[in-house]
């Protein structure tokens, strides 16, 4: 069932209207509401841009103690993903005494500044909705980072709409490809990842990531090629710093036209099959292959970790 709030402006018709139900009413629909948040990012955010926060603190004072403790519950999730300075200058208004009283509800609220530091995941992403067409495309590369090797690395998030049909949806982490068809890639295939290595159109090398990736969780993954001129070279990949999955793999592309179909979250074509659907840190390509210590270095900087250029 999806789960996924399709419009922004019934999130404040539903607060109105729940002042008007019955206490067992509201208690049913905000933790129903509440679940709904947990489980999707994308329904964070709706609420996020259209001001939920402020909208349920300024009814704090107004409802029952058992409602008050769901709100608090809500509250605490969406802080934890966002608050804007209005918002946060609200909350601590509701918790300024008077006459030596504390304001009604006040010590549940304090709970909410407890929950806001605690984050999963990049503090910044970005947030791809499943849509054909929604990527972000790269400009044109010259030329691909060659010396002892290449990592690409990222945190990920798959948040996907519906249940996956593995036989049709393909989605893509990313794709640096030549117009002839030829370049790296890693998409999907159920929960397992696929990195592909093609040297001409329709030939080339797939290694199949040896990790089943769970929805709506964060991951740090970490594709390491490794250019061997006198044996074959190889792929190691790392899953939140560990070596999970590795192979031979010819590593060189050989071309000289530029990577001009270069795309996060989708493949070249973009189509809605093709296209990621959740969220996406920031995401490295480093002209060297790394080695376990430094990538299990990269892990431990956390993934709000974003280095300065």
């Amino acid at each position: 069932m999806n789960f996924i709030i399709q419009e922004a402006e019934s999130i404040g018709c539903m607060v109105e209207l729940l002042s008007h139900c019955e206490v067992t009413c509201q208690a049913e629909i905000w933790s129903m509401f509440t679940a709904i948040l947990r489980k999707s990012v994308r329904n964070l955010q709706t609420s996020t841009e259209v001001g939920l926060i402020q909208q349920v603190l300024l009814k704090m004072s107004t409802v029952d103690d058992m409602i008050a403790d769901l709100l608090v519950d809500m509250l605490g999730v969406m802080a934890s993903y966002s608050i804007t300075v209005k918002e946060l200058k609200l909350l601590f208004s509701m918790l300024r005494g008077e006459n030596g009283v504390w304001p009604r509800h006040a010590i549940k609220l304090l709970s909410v500044l407890n929950q806001m530091p605690q984050r999963h995941g990049p503090d910044t992403f970005f947030n791809f909705p499943g849509r054909s067409a929604a990527a972000i495309a790269l400009p044109p590369i010259a030329k691909w980072p060659y010396q002892n090797g290449f990592t690409i690395n990222t945190w990920f998030r798959q948040d996907p709409l519906n249940n996956i049909n593995v036989d049709k949806d393909k989605p893509y982490l990313y794709c640096f490809r030549t117009s002839k068809g030829v370049g790296y890639s890693a998409h999907f295939v159920g929960n397992c990842l696929i990195v592909t290595s093609l040297k001409s159109k329709g030939k080339g090398f797939q290694h199949c990531v040896k990790y089943d990736f769970q929805p709506r969780k964060w991951y740090m993954i970490s594709i390491v090629h490794i250019y061997n001129r006198w044996r074959n070279s190889e792929i190691r990949c790392y899953v939140n710093g560990q070596l999970v999955s590795y192979g031979d793999m010819a590593w060189h592309v050989n071309t000289n036209d530029s990577y001009d179909k270069c795309f996060l979250g989708s493949s070249e074509t973009a189509d809605a099959n093709r296209v990621f659907c959740g969220q996406l840190g920031a995401i490295y390509v480093f002209s060297e292959a790394l080695n376990p210590a430094q990538i299990f270095a990269i892990h431990q900087l956390g993934p709000g970790y974003k280095v300065r250029l």
